[in-house]
């Protein structure tokens, strides 16, 4: 047995090994509270500072857009919007429940809703937009219940009149991770959820349309209950942006076209400026200003008519006889034809192979009644005689063939600016690797074969006959403007000219009295309008899609008044067959608005029954 000396000996060591431990634990105790309280204290206080101080963000209204007279084309009203922390929420199955309960969707939709999102993590996102008052309501009185779920005040964009202002306004869409990003580099304000433009206007001039988000420093106790506001920052509405655009043409454009496919463009030939540009079919820009239904997605993008697509800017097609004017203008240039140049039209043309006119004119086909009654065989003869190359290099200088430079995004994707094509033999020796057969000339002289215009290239043309050979850049903005002081001006736009074409007054003024002729006596009467001296151009274009032969395009082009030009048109509608009787119209009734003859709401669509190329 160990004698009471020893056993005294043993508990003092055991009780000296227990003091080392709770010496040891308590220095490690210490040396936490000193890494916790002095080496991470300015970090975790401000943690605990952002737990109970919060940012309640408003955004800021985007700026309105206007027409020329001021009239309101875009705006923002306000909305709520209910947003969730996707951790929170997946972590509380009951708040999950509740919530799916008032916004009447299942748990599946929520957790899809919150996977779809490009938000960053821990970042909240929105489930739910313009809600009503009762949703509203009903999340307040369950709060308690609804960790990290929060209603906000937020501004929606509003476009009164729809899809006749589609194509030229653009979409709105919720910011990618990729635009994120980018703005991150930039040093731009964005934030997950923001919604910016994505086409059109609205994408072209972001970053004058979005404003300054503004909102309220909160501090919140353990339950997330608001116990005071610390400060408080005004949000400043994005720049308003003034338009070109006129309201009521655009409307009456929109309305005449119908339910056909095509787009029209009418442009102001003393600046450029453009007054409406419609495109049919086209599409209610006010869903994409909320998160968009699957089903409405699908209706827009999978229409076969491509709906989204600006048929005005992005869309080519051959101009037929509505180019015969450009030639008229190269044969008087290069001294290949006169006013009193005539020929005879048996109703064909034969050079290697029958070319046919649309009807016979006869003997005795002048330059006038070439334009007004839109005689093939005459240009026929007139392109053999000028050969493509010398045509090519007068049309060109009209722009044919060259983006316009329009300020929307997506006119040319194309790096060398081209659109659209005015072939010469070095264009088809680049193309094709082939030499240019003359037998290909007929055809080109009356706007077939090879040559493209897209819509707007034509009415800037158009403008250039009207003007007298000046091609101005076509735009839309005019103005932007401070939105609390609309005296303060930030940017303006000016006259830009893109071309001149090399041609006399003397051999303007004879296609435009030849064209006047078409609208009185020709192919043109639909737009014949008695107080007011129209001239216009017919054009049917043949097109084959897929091998297959199709109804030709229908084309009208047109400007008014005959001695100072302040209106240029250019409409175009797919398959429409005769320009005279389908596209005519559309370009009669925005006269008709112009010059106060009828209301935008009075005009509907519909053919008049007129004859013609």
């Amino acid at each position: 047995m160990p004698s009471p000396y020893e056993d005294r000996k043993l508990q003092f060591a055991r009780i000296n090994q227990l003091a080392i431990l709770v010496t040891l634990v308590f220095l490690v105790l210490l040396a936490r509270l000193w890494y916790l309280q002095i080496a991470l204290g300015d970090n975790l206080l401000r943690q605990s500072e952002s737990n109970r101080i919060k940012l309640l963000r408003t955004r800021a209204p985007r700026g309105a857009i206007l027409d020329r007279k001021g009239r309101i084309l875009a705006t923002s009203r306000p909305q709520f919007v209910v947003t969730v922390n996707p951790d929170d929420i997946r972590k509380n199955p009951e708040a999950l429940h509740t919530l799916c309960g008032i916004l009447q969707i299942t748990p599946e939709e929520l957790d899809g809703m919150m996977q779809d999102t490009e938000a960053r993590p821990g970042s909240p996102v929105r489930i739910a937009v313009d809600v009503p008052m009762e949703v509203v309501a009903r999340i307040g009185e369950l709060r308690m219940r609804l960790p990290g779920v929060s209603v906000e005040l937020d501004q929606i964009r509003y476009y009164p009149d729809g899809d006749a202002v589609a194509h030229i306004m653009g979409t709105l869409g919720e910011i990618n991770r990729k635009q994120l990003d980018q703005a991150e580099k930039e040093g731009k304000d964005y934030r997950p959820g923001d919604y910016v433009g994505q086409a059109g206007l609205e994408k072209q001039y972001e970053s004058y349309l979005k404003g300054k988000d503004g909102g309220k420093q909160i501090e919140v106790n353990a339950s997330g209950r608001v116990v005071r506001i610390i400060g408080e920052q005004q949000s400043v509405a994005g720049k308003t942006l003034k338009l070109s655009i006129d309201r009521d043409l655009q409307v009456a454009a929109s309305r005449a076209m119908g339910d056909q496919t095509g787009a029209v463009v009418a442009v102001d030939p003393r600046s450029g400026a453009v007054l409406a540009m419609v495109s049919k079919p086209a599409y209610d820009p006010n869903v994409f200003v909320k998160k968009i239904k699957v089903a409405d997605w699908r209706n827009i993008n999978d229409n076969p008519k491509k709906p989204l697509q600006n048929r005005s800017i992005q869309n080519v097609y051959p101009p037929g006889s509505t180019f015969k004017p450009m030639v008229a203008i190269a044969g008087l240039v290069y001294g290949e034809c006169d006013p009193r140049t005539t020929v005879s039209c048996p109703g064909s043309f034969y050079f290697g192979r029958r070319f046919r006119c649309w009807k016979v004119h006869g003997g005795g086909v002048t330059f006038n009644r070439a334009i007004a009654e839109s005689c093939d065989v005459w240009f026929y003869k007139l392109g053999l005689r000028l050969g493509v190359d010398r045509m090519a290099q007068v049309v060109r200088q009209f722009g044919i063939g060259w983006a316009t430079g329009v300020d929307l995004p997506s006119e040319t994707r194309r790096k060398d600016g081209h659109l659209g094509t005015m072939p010469d033999t070095e264009w088809k020796r680049q193309r094709y690797h082939d030499k240019w057969y003359p037998g290909e000339t007929p055809s080109v002289s009356i706007g077939q074969g090879y040559v493209e215009v897209s819509p707007l290239q034509l009415a800037s043309a158009i403008a250039g006959i009207a003007n007298g050979g000046t091609i101005y850049r076509p735009h839309l903005m005019t103005a932007v403007e401070d939105a609390t002081n609309p005296n303060n001006v930030i940017a303006a736009s000016q006259p830009q000219v893109n071309w001149t074409v090399n041609a006399k007054p003397e051999q303007f003024e004879m296609v435009r009295q030849a064209m006047r002729l078409a609208v009185t006596n020709g192919t043109a009467r639909a737009v014949n309008m008695p107080d007011v001296a129209v001239a216009g151009k017919t054009g049917s274009a043949e097109n084959a899609l897929h091998g297959k032969s199709m109804p030709a395009h229908a084309w009208f082009v047109c400007f008014a008044p005959l001695e100072k030009p302040e209106i240029a048109i250019a409409c175009i509608v797919e398959h429409g067959r005769h320009g005279a009787t389908t596209s005519a119209p559309v370009a009669r009734a925005i006269l008709d608005v112009y010059y106060g003859k009828k209301k935008p709401e009075d005009i509907g669509s519909g053919n008049v029954n007129v004859s013609g190329d």
